[in-house]
């Protein structure tokens, strides 16, 4: 059975144990798997990112797949591929020369202390330090965008966690990037700022 890794563009170098096959102007990065084989293991999944994250330094241009695309046959996967050529091909042209960087912002020392204060005062100290915290982080967030070619927020953030998002960059600027997401650090010591990438960019593949 063939495992579909991503589709690459400018294809230099293949990571160890993964196959191209060329279909139409992409290169499908793949991998032979025993038929049979369920292949969803935790080390499977493992596998699959590292394969992945090795095209980010060896392509132009990466799409991942999801896991667990498997196809009978290098014949299968042609007729797969064939019949989304288009978008499949459109949408590795928006990643050419792309990364994924991922911005997660924590609060850390704004917690509002009750001493002192009655229920209606800490409750009121309590909304305004999350105004602060939501201002600052839109603050960042638009600063980022003007980097980024798309931007992938998670709207589901809990606990100290403020802002997770994925951003869609292009590698000339990814130094400029870090810079804005320093400055940021430096300008909000009671956030805990954490970037990290480049990544291949999982969270704009869609159904790739």
């Amino acid at each position: 059975m063939i495992h579909l890794y991503a589709f690459a563009c400018g294809l230099r170098e293949l990571p160890p144990d993964a196959e191209c096959v060329q279909i139409g102007g992409m290169s499908a990065v793949v991998g032979r798997i025993a038929d049979g084989d369920r292949c969803d293991s935790h080390d499977d999944v493992v596998r699959h990112g590292l394969v992945v994250e090795a095209l980010v330094e060896r392509a132009d241009g990466v799409l991942p797949a999801r896991f667990g695309e498997r196809f009978t046959d290098i014949e299968a996967l042609e007729r797969a591929v064939s019949a989304r050529s288009v978008e499949l091909e459109r949408r590795l042209r928006d990643m050419r020369g792309c990364v994924e960087l991922a911005v997660r912002v924590g609060r850390t020392s704004r917690d509002v202390q009750r001493d002192g204060l009655d229920g209606a005062s800490y409750l009121r100290a309590r909304y305004r330090a999350a105004a602060e915290d939501a201002a600052a982080v839109s603050e960042l967030h638009a600063a980022l965008q003007l980097r980024a070619r798309a931007t992938a927020v998670s709207e589901q953030v809990a606990g100290s966690l403020l802002h997770d998002a994925g951003y869609l960059v292009g590698r000339h600027e990814i130094d400029e990037f870090a810079r804005d997401v320093d400055a940021y650090a430096s300008r909000h010591p009671e956030h805990t700022v954490v970037c990290t990438g480049p990544w291949a960019p999982s969270s704009f593949a869609g159904a790739a």
